[in-house]
């Protein structure tokens, strides 16, 4: 444990040391140990089971009418039994105010063994997506402004991105960028980084063990980077506890922006539920909004011929 521990803080080290681009507007999930198909294209398939989640995140609700969410379903599953090859795909829908983004992403990864306990797993993750502004039903000051006369929908725009899995039973490591091309939805321009761009490149960073307490309760911290060189810098540290197997509760810390509180109940063998619950940290954020909800559900699909050893899968 403790060689795996120094492996995720080198790891670490040496990404918030790395260059990105400015940053893009991206969704930070908090239970992000349930859907890193969304952020990792690496982690396809590596649950050895055909797995379906389904996650909604809502923000502000009982502020503002348009308030932002995120829907998002995704699936993953290896080719075969013990295979090394994992597929999947994400399909999300995105909305802050006038603003909408749908997208739709493939994943494939391809793992090779570390060591006789690890797995070194690489992926890449290929798709598109649109961009809507609904402008003519805001209301504005001056009804004429040309910048307002006419609603915004861009091509679909393709993207690509890849990432990196470190993983074993108690511990995993990872480092992700799920889009290389910077793109500009109001000019439908693609760029490689050479020129300015409305949604830029992010970075990001997954960690995470497992430290059983006891026969009964696991230890599980985790952590959730994402940044760029231009100095945004998001990061979640997140503390739960597996208990009698079943149950999972824990905490949420985002530094300079919101704290929160995790449960989540294995319902049966296949099925998980999780809930999530954030409120920003600031007394003037808080007067503005009540909070965020997550709310999170995975079905793991084990078909005939690919049972996985291990049914307490702890990531």
């Amino acid at each position: 444990m403790k060689r795996h521990v120094t492996y995720g803080i080198l790891l670490l080290l040496l990404c918030l040391q790395a260059t990105g681009l400015r940053a893009q507007r991206q969704v930070m999930f908090t239970h992000y140990m349930m859907n890193t198909p969304a952020i990792n294209p690496a982690y396809a398939g590596s649950r050895e089971a055909f797995t379906v989640t389904a996650l909604n995140r809502s923000q502000w609700t009982q502020v503002f009418k348009r308030a932002p969410f995120t829907n998002s379903l995704n699936f993953h599953t290896p080719a075969e039994r013990r295979d090394r090859i994992g597929m999947g795909m994400t399909l999300r829908n995105e909305r802050l105010g006038p603003e909408q983004t749908t997208s739709v992403f493939g994943d494939f990864s391809y793992n090779i063994n570390a060591t006789r306990k690890s797995i070194l797993a690489f992926g890449i993750k290929a798709g598109m997506e649109m961009y809507y502004a609904n402008l003519t039903d805001l209301i504005i000051d001056d009804p004429a402004d040309p910048m307002f006369a006419q609603d915004i929908q861009s091509f679909w725009l393709p993207n690509f991105g890849f990432g990196i899995l470190f993983q074993t039973e108690t511990f995993y490591a990872g480092f992700s960028i799920p889009k290389l091309l910077e793109t500009n939805p109001f000019t439908n321009t693609i760029h490689a980084g050479a020129k300015p761009a409305l949604l830029d490149r992010n970075y990001f960073v997954l960690s995470g063990a497992a430290i059983r307490l006891n026969v009964d309760i696991v230890f599980l911290p985790s952590t959730f980077i994402r940044f760029n060189r231009f100095g945004d810098f998001e990061m979640d540290l997140t503390t739960n506890f597996r208990i009698f197997n079943k149950f999972t509760l824990g905490a949420m810390f985002r530094p300079g922006d919101s704290v929160g509180f995790l449960t989540g109940i294995q319902i049966t063998d296949l099925w998980t539920l999780g809930y999530a619950f954030d409120m920003g940290i600031y007394p003037k954020a808080a007067s503005y909004h009540s909070g965020s909800h997550e709310i999170v559900l995975r079905y793991d699909f084990i078909f005939l011929n690919s049972h996985r050893e291990r049914a307490d899968r702890f990531f």
